[in-house]
């Protein structure tokens, strides 16, 4: 009686049950999801139904839609199932003023009401050294219904508490609610297109610019929770490459940068998996 009253199974309860009632192996869900685009090995599967694992990667999220689909259920039945942010969360969560330091900008995600899965940063440098704009791609995950949106945090340019940067949304969200907090942080509140259901995911896209002339050597990515995916990637005009480039990052106490040439390339990335919490982000001289 007690399991028959609980408000929301587990994912493993209402992944099986369905499975059950549609009258399908689990071998013809891979497949059909394969057919339809979604790759999930028959262990993932096996793992989902018996409860020893969820759903995590951004991969597994984005088939949910689909198995739901396949299995005669409506949209969410099974996401809103997730255990959420505590249990998908690998470490602990810093505060974002502690991930502040040297980056020119950092930008990070707040508020417990969504897990953080990846965010891509790509920074645009002129022809005159100045950083002409930033974008930050994030994908998210609800873990509660009805979640609208999520704070954006950026800093101050390095050795000020002064903020001229301007958020502007470019895709999957609007930017409401600016707010200047302490020591030069801004705070923007990003809606969705519409509010997510539990287990849900969101991928937002905005683009930070300066107002006035920009010229600082170092840019970088906060993450206040564990990522499973973080990109940093700063592409320098043609007419204006560094004589020297750094990537680095911070993490758990720990700070590690190296040097990277470029090979008459214009750009430099790094791509790291499991980040955080931390920062990761690049330096340059002219």
């Amino acid at each position: 009686m007690g399991e028959e009253s609980r408000e929301v199974p587990s994912f493993a309860e209402a992944f099986d049950a369905a499975v059950r009632r549609r009258g399908v192996s689990l071998s013809q869900m891979r497949d059909r999801l394969a057919d339809r685009g979604h790759p999930i090995s028959l262990t993932a599967l096996y793992y989902w139904r018996s409860g020893q694992r969820e759903p995590e990667r951004t991969a597994s999220l984005e088939a949910l839609p689909e198995l739901e689909s396949l299995l005669g259920l409506e949209v969410g039945a099974l996401s809103r199932c997730l255990s959420g942010r505590l249990s998908r969360r690998v470490g602990a969560v810093e505060s974002f003023d502690s991930l502040l330091g040297d980056p020119a900008t950092a930008v990070a995600v707040g508020e417990d009401d969504v897990a953080r899965v990846s965010s891509h940063l790509v920074v645009d440098v002129g022809d005159q050294g100045e950083i002409v704009r930033a974008r930050l791609r994030q994908l998210v995950v609800a873990d509660r219904d009805g979640v609208d949106g999520v704070t954006l945090f950026v800093g101050p340019d390095v050795g000020t508490q002064e903020n001229a940067v301007v958020i502007e949304p470019v895709a999957g969200c609007t930017v409401e609610e600016t707010r200047d907090l302490e020591n030069g942080i801004r705070g923007s509140r990003l809606i969705f297109e519409r509010p997510l259901a539990r287990g849900e995911s969101a991928l937002t896209e905005i683009e930070a610019r300066a107002v006035g002339l920009d010229l600082e050597t170092d840019y970088a990515l906060a993450a206040e929770q564990r990522l499973e995916e973080v990109l940093v990637w700063v592409r320098f005009h043609p007419d204006r490459i560094p004589s020297r480039v750094w990537i680095y990052f911070s993490e758990g106490g720990l700070r590690h940068d190296w040097p990277v040439d470029l090979n008459g390339g214009h750009s430099v990335h790094y791509r790291q998996t499991a980040f955080g919490p931390g920062s990761l982000g690049a330096r340059w001289e002219w």
